[in-house]
């Protein structure tokens, strides 16, 4: 008697999970292909073992859920190309106006403790 392989690999016929780990799979390469610990990297960030990140590298598998989040933690090229795929490049927007505005609060913030005299007035207000 022989056990059936057991394993995520994808049935034919389904171009949705394919689409999606070669999404995957491009944003990976793009991010870390260069790198020679790229798959030690990712599987670190993600938990998975060395063999199934190699595979999300070629888009024979797709990561899980879990993962995929460790990924979008990790690699923010990899939101920015679902939310593209899924059709929400409008939210990219919004994620982008929020680091701006972030950004210059904590700018002008220094600039103004740097403008602080000794007693706390402000030089140039």
């Amino acid at each position: 008697m022989s056990f059936p392989e057991t394993g995520k690999v994808f049935p034919n016929g389904r171009a949705g999970d394919e689409k999606f780990a070669k999404l995957v799979a491009n944003v990976l390469c793009r991010a870390l292909g260069e790198r020679s610990s790229a798959i030690k990297v990712v599987a670190r960030w993600t938990g998975a073992g060395e063999r199934t990140v190699k595979n999300w590298f070629v888009a024979k598998n797709a990561p899980s859920g879990d993962h995929f989040l460790e990924l979008v933690r990790h690699c923010p090229d990899m939101l920015d190309e679902f939310l593209a795929a899924a059709g929400q490049k409008e939210r990219l927007a919004g994620v982008s106006v929020r680091a701006a505005r972030l950004a210059l609060v904590t700018s002008i913030l220094a600039l103004d403790k740097l403008m602080e005299t000794e007693d706390g007035d402000a030089k140039l207000r």
